[in-house]
């Protein structure tokens, strides 16, 4: 006779799947239309970030913003490794300020609204967070960064709610660690708005 024996198989509990309201994010059922933008947002010798393209959807879009860092001949091990870690370590706020070492990321309409990656954050609490008032955009951070002994790469895309008006707005960016000074690019928004049209359900 056996001696071991398999333990029963777990009880497997239906879930029940809740559908992500589009303030928190593009959905997940959905094929975004893709909408090359290709704008820099700041570049010197060592630094560029730039918004490369959009993923239109019906309620809002996502924002792909890409960053490449270079090293310079002379720049000693040291700086370029201590560089190079502070660009990938996002440290937030410090109680009421706002740290340096944060890249700050916006968006302003004609209308003289805004939404930036370092707003409050929604209130997780509640199921579902509640219908914010105005505009937001976050940082949905995909991991997608390497970086080698001269290079790193990174790229932050941001969900931006709702979907903005067919007229240009601007895009902000501000780093003070890396001497990024508060910066505006303005960006079409026709061509965000025909995209989303093209936005379609993975199944009829």
């Amino acid at each position: 006779m056996d001696f071991f024996t398999a333990p029963p198989p777990p009880e497997r509990k239906p879930m029940k799947r809740e559908k992500r309201p589009p303030w928190l994010g593009p959905p997940e059922d959905f094929v975004g239309a893709v909408v090359p933008v290709d704008r820099t947002l700041f570049r010197t010798e060592t630094l560029a970030i730039v918004l490369t393209d959009a993923l239109a959807f019906p309620e809002g879009v996502t924002l792909n913003v890409r960053m490449a860092f270079r090293r310079l001949e002379g720049v000693n091990d040291d700086v370029w490794w201590d560089r190079h870690d502070r660009l990938f370590d996002f440290h937030g706020h410090h109680g009421s300020r706002l740290s340096d070492e944060v890249m700050r990321l916006g968006v302003r309409f004609s209308d003289g609204s805004k939404a930036t990656t370092v707003d409050g954050a929604l209130d997780a609490e509640e199921r579902p967070p509640p219908r914010p008032d105005g505009p937001v955009l976050h940082c949905r951070r995909s991991g997608n960064r390497s970086g080698s002994d001269d290079f790193a790469t990174g790229h932050w895309p941001l969900w931006l709610w709702p979907l903005p008006p067919p007229e240009p707005f601007e895009v902000a960016v501000e780093w003070p660690a890396f001497e990024v000074p508060l910066t505006f690019t303005e960006i079409d928004g026709a061509p965000l708005v025909a995209a989303a049209r093209r936005a379609h359900s993975y199944w009829p």
